[in-house]
């Protein structure tokens, strides 16, 4: 039993771009083999907003965000209510968005791959508020929905805004990266089916020995994915199959950590939840900012 007159350190992971249940948790050398289909205007597809405000914040991004979610990526967690989206954010986070990499966790996947490059550094590193109004015939989104990529026409509003007001054209292709594939271990997975009633909850907390441990409550593999990306800081993408919310409790010791005497983020994985992070390499979509400009404010 620990000694309760330590006091421990716990907080909530941010800077999601999984299902909005993570509320309380969200590379400038050019890149190769980039295929040379240059964005610089709008697709005649491509949907809008039907009006739009930015306005930079005041603030920009904080440091230690940068260190845990990945460089331009600043937690910024977006509303998505009828046809309303309210988020303040970097652009980059923006960019990720827009083309499509929320159904891979967004930012800090694209961050730690490294899968958008070029662009100045206010890219990164500056905040805007984005206050806009979706058309009356637009679907009706949901914030879980839209973080789980499951919104193409939010997506498109976005990437339409960005090049409009931002004058945003880049370059998309693919990348060969390093990342992990989350799988069963050979005994199987030992989790917990969550009751559909509790509320959804994933705390972090860092206890007196020195071990990260983290309680996860109605969690889906998506989400893990991106708890474990964090910590790992590499992509990480579920190939487990299971399908649902569960529950879990993991304890480990973090990867800054290298004296405590806890198991790796690794084993903990496997023997405390039947699961394993498999080391891949492979293409994945990447994107290079070719042009860019800070907007004027409205």
């Amino acid at each position: 039993m620990r000694p309760t007159s330590f006091k421990k350190r716990e907080t909530a992971i941010t800077g999601v771009s999984a299902p909005a249940v993570l509320a309380v948790l969200c590379f400038a050398a050019s890149l190769p083999a980039i295929a040379q289909n240059q964005i610089s205007s709008p697709p005649a597809e491509m949907q809008r907003f039907e009006v739009a405000s930015i306005k930079k914040a005041a603030e920009g991004v904080r440091a230690e965000a940068l260190v845990r979610l990945g460089s331009g990526c600043d937690g910024g967690f977006p509303r998505v209510e009828h046809n309303r989206f309210v988020v303040t954010t970097t652009l980059y986070a923006l960019t990720t968005w827009a083309w499509g990499l929320n159904k891979y966790n967004g930012c800090s996947y694209a961050s730690f791959a490294g899968l958008v490059s070029g662009g100045p550094e206010w890219v990164r590193s500056d905040r805007f508020e984005l206050q806009a109004l979706m058309p009356a015939s637009s679907p009706d989104y949901t914030t879980a929905q839209f973080l789980a990529g499951e919104a193409p026409g939010l997506e498109l509003m976005i990437r339409s805004l960005l090049v409009e007001r931002f004058g945003l054209a880049v370059r998309v292709g693919t990348k060969d990266v390093p990342l992990f594939e989350l799988v069963a271990a050979k005994r199987g997975p030992k989790l917990s089916l969550a009751d559909a009633n509790d509320p959804p909850r994933l705390l972090r907390r860092t206890e007196p020995n020195g071990l990260a441990h983290i309680v996860g409550k109605r969690i889906s593999m998506s989400s893990l994915c991106l708890m474990l990306m964090i910590e790992a800081q590499r992509p990480v993408l579920d190939a487990t199959g299971l399908a649902g919310d569960f529950d879990f409790d993991l304890e480990f010791a973090p990867q800054n950590s290298p004296d405590s005497a806890g198991p790796s983020l690794f084993t903990a994985l496997q023997e405390q939840m039947g699961l394993r992070l498999e080391s891949k390499k492979g293409p994945v979509q990447a994107i290079v900012i070719e042009a860019v400009e800070k907007p004027s404010e409205n």
